[in-house]
């Protein structure tokens, strides 16, 4: 009876060993393919495919059939745009602290996510070659998710870094960061044009025929924002990027929206032209929670931001330290309708000396309500060092204009002109003593 036992049990050990031994080989034979599944919270299968070559990143895209992260061991120099395809959902990752590169193709983006895809960028660098021309990332009614890694040293003629059109883009860390664009034409904007006449939502819903023909050439150094795209910014940075015209930072064009809160920042971004951190075309911007836009340069109009005929939300977060022509900070152009319920316009600087420029803090031609928040310590060089006003300006009880220098009008300068016998620019104050100081009043041309 004992020695029945005895075998029983040492059937089963060897049992247990021959089932051990068929994993073993399973994980070798799956590995040597370039594919592991591993245990994720849930005891889901996640699928984790390690590449080192273009060839091995391309099948591991076409092959995946369900959530698949694909892990760089090693720099890949692209021979064309990565295209992430609809029903794909694809992160892409490094196996090492440091980022692998993807590397671009000239002429070309080095990824595109056509509609209905899905990437999340995790810990790359995509980029281009120096001599290189392309963007980096291009969405086409899919979808970028942006948590850690950088899209780094790309160059086009709009959205150097990232450009999205009928899709969106949410980023809560990485950067994006030194890329430009120039307003030179290019091979790339040739190329995506006709891509985009290829491309359809489905149910026939075509896209814009030919976007680059509706697209600013020279804008969004950083990002492009086009025709029904959405980008929410909750963390990371949009820094060092330059455009030859508008919208260092990022262009909003549009039917286009661009919201950062959390601890996203925008900083240090340059435009020849207009909006030196950000300018919007129509399209929509909104500020909030611990976000910052800082540092930031345009030669005429707009350090911070520049809004043109769209709308501007400031409900939290500092707008600080930037720099230009006219509006230092904020510039709202004939059409704009601004709304500041919080947050703080800071250290902003107008340089610029003609009779009509000004604005260290906000310059406004279009309608601007301040319900809560401060204009302090801006500075201009010649007039409105906290606020110039060229057309409606509304200031609650709630609102806070000190402490801010100019040639005239410290705080506030309000610039009367006349249209046809009627004085335009109108200030509504439910109480003065929210601006120290006062107003400057300027009548011109005011017919009695």
């Amino acid at each position: 009876m004992k020695t029945k036992k005895a075998i029983f049990k040492l059937e089963r050990v060897y049992e247990r060993l021959l089932v051990v031994s068929l994993l073993v080989v399973l994980l070798v034979s799956l590995s040597s393919c370039c594919i592991l599944m591993v245990l994720a919270e849930g005891s889901s299968l996640k699928v984790v495919v390690p590449v080192k070559t273009e060839a091995e990143l391309r099948v591991a895209v076409s092959d995946a059939t369900e959530p698949t992260t694909i892990m760089l061991s090693d720099d890949i120099a692209l021979t064309g745009s990565l295209d992430i395809s609809a029903n794909k959902d694809i992160t892409l990752t490094s196996n090492r602290e440091e980022f692998f590169k993807l590397i671009g193709a000239d002429n070309a983006s080095t990824i595109v996510i056509n509609d209905g895809g899905l990437l999340t960028l995790a810990g790359i660098r995509v980029t281009h070659d120096t001599g290189f021309i392309g963007r980096g990332v291009t969405v086409s009614g899919g979808k970028l998710v942006l948590s850690d890694g950088e899209i780094t040293g790309n160059n086009g003629v709009f959205g150097g870094g990232v450009y999205v059109f009928y899709g969106s883009v949410s980023m809560s860390g990485g950067t994006i960061t030194n890329n430009t664009v120039s307003a030179e034409g290019q091979t790339e904007s040739a190329n995506m044009a006709q891509s985009a006449n290829n491309m359809q939502h489905s149910g026939g819903m075509h896209h814009s025929g030919d976007m680059s023909s509706d697209s600013v050439v020279g804008a969004g150094g950083g990002v492009y924002v086009g025709y029904d795209g959405f980008f929410s910014m909750s963390g990371g940075a949009i820094a060092n990027n330059t455009a030859a015209l508008d919208g260092g930072g990022i262009y909003v064009d549009t039917a286009g929206s661009f919201s950062m809160s959390g601890e996203g920042v925008i900083a240090n971004n340059t435009a020849t032209r207009h909006g030196g951190g950000a300018y919007a075309n129509t399209g929509s911007f909104r500020i909030a929670g611990s976000a910052v836009i800082a540092n930031n340069k345009a030669t005429h109009r707009g350090g911070g931001v520049n809004m043109n005929a769209g709308p501007f939300s400031m409900g939290g977060g500092v707008i600080a330290n930037n720099t230009a022509g006219t509006g230092g900070g904020v510039y709202m152009s004939f059409g704009s309708m601004g709304i500041m319920h919080g947050g703080e316009i800071s250290g902003n600087t107008a340089i610029g000396t003609a009779e009509i420029s000004g604005g260290g803090g906000v310059y406004n031609e279009g309608l601007f309500a301040m319900y809560v928040g401060v204009i302090t310590n801006n500075a201009a060089y010649n007039c409105g060092g906290g606020v110039y006003n060229n057309n409606n300006f509304e200031l609650s009880d709630k609102g806070e204009i000190y402490d801010n220098t100019a040639l005239k009008g410290n705080n506030v300068y309000h610039y009367n002109t006349s249209m046809n016998g009627y004085v335009v620019p109108v200030v509504t104050m439910a109480l003065l003593s929210g601006i120290t100081g006062g107003i400057f009043w300027y009548f011109k041309n005011k017919r009695k």
